[in-house]
């Protein structure tokens, strides 16, 4: 069995430096919150060309997608939105439970590919990264996503008011 205690502990101290730190408001940039899932898509499509899953590999990613898009919904929903009435720019602050989550899953990858092991096929191993592919898309792409919506109705409650 693999040393986990180090990763592990690594994972925590990074986990405990950023709940320690603050998280101040910073303006939310709308127009490059599509940046971070074209680039990831292009990522995936070039790793998918490099080694085309077969059918079960586009059952786990499409899988991976649904519960990367459930867990991206419920973390867009844990950042912290606010008009700034004086310059009517959106304000986004990241919670700790985001930073939480987001290490959260990290560190449930990492004992999940301890769990799996490599095998000597490398079969498991493509399975596993085509959930994975599909499961930090969907996070990423929801996550942008929510937020984009919210901002947007905060935006649009304002102009009614």
């Amino acid at each position: 069995m693999t040393n986990v205690a180090g990763p592990l502990l690594t994972l925590a101290l990074v986990l405990g430096w950023r709940l320690r730190r603050q998280h101040p408001e910073r303006p939310l940039q709308r127009r490059f919150l599509w940046l971070a899932p074209v680039l990831y898509l292009a990522v995936i499509a070039f790793a998918l060309s490099r080694h085309p899953p077969g059918l079960r590999g586009w059952a786990l990613l499409g899988a991976g997608l649904l519960i990367g898009a459930a867990a991206g919904w419920w973390r867009g929903r844990l950042f912290v939105l606010r008009l700034d009435e004086a310059s009517g720019l959106v304000l986004l602050r990241r919670s700790r439970w985001a930073v939480t989550m987001l290490v959260s899953l990290v560190a449930l990858r990492f004992i999940a590919n301890l769990w799996i092991g490599p095998d000597t096929q490398g079969s498991t191993a493509l399975s596993v990264t085509d959930f994975a592919l599909g499961a930090v898309f969907g996070l990423i792409a929801v996550t942008r996503l929510e937020i984009a919506l919210r901002a947007r109705a905060l935006l649009a409650d304002a102009v009614r008011r």
